[in-house]
């Protein structure tokens, strides 16, 4: 197929085609019926349409085209790109699974040493195993970095990130014979869009009894230069729209790591049914059984339905949206994680009830009772119900009943306080009568002693006592009773 002469569109109301040369002559007859075979209209040259179905055309046998720029990395920054301005650096190395890892650090000393500036602050920071992150502070400083002598002796390899200075687009409808290069090629592209670097067609997946094809599509994935998408772009005065490309969630099924599949892995294998170190197919375990490597939950690493799973579309959409790294996308989403008592309430749906004691506790009234293992107002104590405390026997001369009368409290009418074991009298004793106890009192204290003599002083004093009380306090002062 030339590119001078496009393939001709349906028609879909069933009207002719008409060629450049005769338009004028077609534009007055557009409302008119269609005309019959006379000898105006033989002079007058008409054109067949041809309707050429996708899946009956032949496939192109390009299905990228990839400019030669592209292929070897952009060099430079250009004088219309924006900042952030970011340089890749990363150490050459003849194993690509050896491991080698670059510090920041070093490598910020490294860049001192060798008197680079224009360095923002905070600018250097590790982006992989081997790979470091430089930001500059303008595109020059950035050139300058990349074309440095000085990075090959030290066997540093520098380049600018793709996703910094490329945007990549969805175009639909491009016909399935068409090559790529001839698609390139027909493209006008409008201002302010940079050239087109890559174009890729897209494939799908086709089951026809037990074998796998991969037949064309009609969809077009283009990589533009420059930090612009556009809209909309122009084949053959026909206008595409442009749709921002969404990366894939691709996850290899020998590690269950996403980013990369099973041809290109160079981890141990993980399984995907049991999470244990063996690759998935050598597994025997049902998907009722299996445990996810990532949520613990009960599906296969693999599922759709997996968290993880979910994250990493999250991840994907934001690099396509925003044009940032993976690293950088997947720190604005959490990893995937479960507490213990998340994946118990999984595997254990049902609460757990624990039998009780034959002896069970007394629990008041008005306190609940501990009838449920996920009961949200219980402590762990009240959670779980254990058995009576068995005591050791009792000594044989042990009484426990004497014991207890002993030490119980004595019963007294008396109210609280009172020391006094008789009832309390009435109304309060004379005072005649207070003195005829006291006398009473003196004289048993007296009479033992009374082969002994007193003293002086004690016997005046009783002396004097006795005789007050023969004769009666009235003759006494206050002072003197």
């Amino acid at each position: 197929m030339e590119l001078d002469t496009p393939p001709e569109p349906p028609d879909p109301d069933g009207s002719r085609i008409f060629t450049n040369e005769d338009a004028p002559r077609a534009s007055s007859q557009t409302s008119r019926k269609r005309p019959v075979d006379t000898e105006k209209s033989a002079s007058v040259t008409f054109k067949k349409k041809t309707v050429t179905e996708s899946s009956q055309s032949v496939p192109s046998i390009q299905t990228v085209f990839t400019h030669p720029s592209f292929a070897e990395g952009p060099e430079s920054y250009d004088k219309d790109d924006k900042g952030p301005f970011i340089v890749h650096v990363s150490r050459e190395i003849s194993d690509p699974s050896a491991g080698t890892s670059i510090r920041a650090l070093k490598f910020g000393q490294f860049m001192h040493k060798n008197k680079f500036t224009n360095i923002v602050s905070d600018g250097v920071k590790n982006v992989g195993r081997n790979k470091i992150s430089v930001e500059f502070s303008s595109a020059q400083a950035a050139n300058t970095f990349i074309i440095s002598p000085i990075l090959p002796l030290t066997k540093y390899q520098a380049k600018i990130p793709t996703y910094n200075i490329t945007r990549m687009g969805l175009v639909r409808g491009v016909p399935v014979d068409w090559s790529m290069e001839e698609f390139v090629e027909s493209l006008e592209l409008p201002a302010g869009c940079g050239a087109v670097l890559k174009a890729r067609r897209l494939n799908r997946k086709s089951s026809n009894e037990g074998t796998i094809e991969w037949l064309p599509t009609q969809s077009v994935v283009v990589t533009f230069r420059g930090q612009m998408l556009p809209s909309k772009i122009f084949s053959f005065y026909t206008s595409l729209p442009v749709e921002p490309y969404k990366y894939p969630t691709i996850q290899c099924l020998n590690c269950c790591r996403f980013g990369h599949i099973k041809a290109q892995c160079r981890s141990k294998p993980r399984c995907y049914r049991c999470a244990q170190p063996h690759t998935g197919e050598s597994c025997d375990v049902i998907k009722e059984k299996a445990t996810c490597i990532y949520c613990s939950g009960s599906h296969f690493a693999s599922d759709k339905e997996c968290p993880e799973f979910t994250r990493q579309q999250n991840i994907k959409l934001a690099m396509s949206q925003d044009s940032v790294s993976y690293m950088e996308a997947s720190l604005r989403f959490p990893p995937v994680h479960k507490s213990y008592a998340e994946i118990a309430r999984e595997l254990f749906p049902t609460p757990i009830y624990f039998p009780l004691p034959s002896n069970p506790p007394h629990h008041p009234s008005n306190s609940p009772q501990p009838n449920s293992f996920n009961s949200p107002r219980r402590s762990y104590r009240e959670k779980i119900i254990r058995p009576a405390r068995t005591r050791a026997p009792l000594a044989k001369g042990y009484d426990k009943y004497a014991h207890r009368s002993f030490t119980n409290s004595p019963s007294s009418s008396l109210p609280n306080g009172c020391a006094l074991g008789s009832s309390l009298p009435d109304s309060p004793p004379s005072q005649s009568k207070m003195l005829e106890v006291l006398s009473e009192f003196l004289l048993s204290i007296v009479a033992p002693c009374s082969e002994i003599p007193l003293p002086p002083n004690v016997a005046h004093n009783l002396s004097q006592l006795f005789n007050i009380l023969n004769n009666g306090p009235n003759n006494l002062t206050t002072m003197e009773q």
